[in-house]
This record gives C-alpha cells, structure tokens and sequence, in this order.
C-alpha cells in the first residue's frame, strides 16, 4: 500500500516517456482494431477491409489527439506538482473515459450507428481500455527496464570515475590552482612547514619532495575521503604504504613501507583516529 504514495519515478514524467507511449499506443490500437475487430468494429462501417482501415486510421488518430493533449498538460503539472503512483493511475483511467468519450462524440456526429448511447459508450469505453492497457503496460515495463539500464549504467561510469580519481590524487595551492597530479600509491607523505607542505613521493625507488604553498588544514579537508589521512600535527601519512606502526617508550610511530626507512611520529591527539583507519583499511 506504501507503493500507492511513493511519488513515481522520474521517467514516468520524461516527455520523450510520453512521446514514446503514444506511438505505441497508436501502433498498437491500429493492429487490434484492424485484425481482432472487437465488438465487431468492423460494422461501425460500410465498405470493405480497405475502408474500414482508412476509417479505423482516422478514429485512432482523433483519439490520439485526446492522449496527446492529456500528456502535455500531465507533464507540465508534473513540473510543478507532486504525483504518486495513486494519482497516476487516476490519471491514466481518466484518459480511458476522456478518449472513450472522444469516440461517442464522433460516433453520434459522424457514424451515427443508432445504437442506445449508454449502451455505445460502454462498448467504447471496453474498447479503450484494451486498446490503452496493454500498450500502456508493456510501454511502461520496457521503460522500466530501460530506467534501469541506464540508473546501472551511470551507477558503473560513477565508480569507475570515483575509482580513477582516487587512484590519482591532484594537489593544489592555497588559491585552488592544480599544481601536479600524482598516483596514489606513489605518495609516502606529507609534511608542513608554516604556509608551505611538502609532498614526499616515491619516484621509481628514490624520495622526491615537491612544495606548494598550503596549509595542512586545508590539505587534509582536500584529501579527505582519500587513504591519506593526518597522524600528527606536521605530517599526513598514506596509508596504502605503511609497514608497520611500532610503540616506543611512550610514543607511537609509523614505518613506511620504502628502500629508505621513514619513521613518522603519531601525536597522542591523532592516535586514535590512526588506530581506528587501520582498522578500517585492513578489513
């Protein structure tokens, strides 16, 4: 019952959705009143198949005029008023009436079959809802299925963005002009000297050190959601290329994971979050 009031889905109100619709609906329509002749369409008409087609074909079209004019004033209240799947299926039986009504008219103007109008606007009103029910439910379940596909599509394209931005990490000055890009994995550490960091990378087994006017507290908001993380009020450390983190005495100290040994100190302050992200990392 939840379902009923869940707004719906974004393609439902799309234009080119509606666009869509119609064209099946007109496909459709067409192909059944031509070849199953329900309630015996066929005798609304004199003539034979050929008449009946060209008939057929205008009576589908005036209708569809009907649905198009529904569409385009269901899509620009959809821009502006919340529907559920409640009022969208009110929507929808609506236009079976309206388009059931649309064929009476024309049938009492222009055919003039004598048939007791009651009785006619029900037969015309089965009619309608064979003719928009199974093009409606299919058209939806294929775009459905298309909503899907792409939903899936942009979700794989994101994380494959997302994985590529983070296996390259772009460092910046203090007025956000890109500096250098650099790999990931390449990156030993980071440490602070009053307005300036340094980036201490490893350059095919030697140490590099390239400076950029910033300061840590920025850095570290920049590179957050990344694997370098602070340890110490002068240094980040990149946790992708830790080997070990020791206790001496009372101070605690990271090994990096290089031909040099590096050792990194751990302030008491930053010590938990270090212990908590290892955790996190090695899972």
């Amino acid at each position: 019952m939840k379902m009923i009031y869940k707004e719906i889905s974004d393609y439902l109100k799309d234009k080119n959705t509606l666009i869509t619709q119609v064209m099946w609906v007109s496909i459709f329509a067409l192909i059944f009143i031509n070849i199953y002749s329900p309630f015996n369409a066929s005798s609304w008409f004199d003539g034979g198949r050929i008449e009946f087609f060209f008939y057929s074909s205008a009576l589908i079209l005036s209708g569809m005029l009907v649905i198009v004019l529904s569409k385009m004033i269901f899509v620009r209240l959809a821009r502006k008023v919340r529907f559920n799947y409640l009022w969208f299926g009110i929507w929808n039986l609506m236009e079976v009436f309206l388009l059931a009504a649309a064929y009476l008219v024309v049938d009492l103007l222009l055919l003039k079959s004598g048939a007791p109008m009651v009785e006619r606007f029900i037969s015309l009103l089965f009619i309608t809802l064979l003719v928009l029910a199974i093009p409606y439910s299919l058209s939806w379940l294929w775009l459905s299925l298309k909503d899907k596909r792409t939903k899936l599509d942009n979700l794989t394209m994101n994380t494959s963005r997302e994985f590529m931005e983070r296996q390259m990490i772009t460092f910046r000055d203090e007025t956000e002009k890109m500096r250098f890009s650099i790999k990931s994995s390449d990156i030993l550490f980071v440490e602070s000297t009053d307005n300036y960091v340094t980036v201490h990378t490893n350059n095919e087994g030697k140490l590099k050190k390239v400076m950029l006017r910033n300061t840590m507290k920025r850095l570290e908001k920049e590179l957050e959601g990344t694997l370098i993380q602070r340890c110490h009020r002068s240094y980040m450390v990149n946790f992708e290329n830790i080997k070990q983190v020791k206790l001496i005495s009372t101070n605690l100290y990271i090994y990096l994971d290089f031909s040099e040994e590096i050792r990194l100190p751990v302030s008491k302050s930053y010590a938990e979050h270090v212990h908590e992200f290892l955790n996190r990392v090695s899972l």
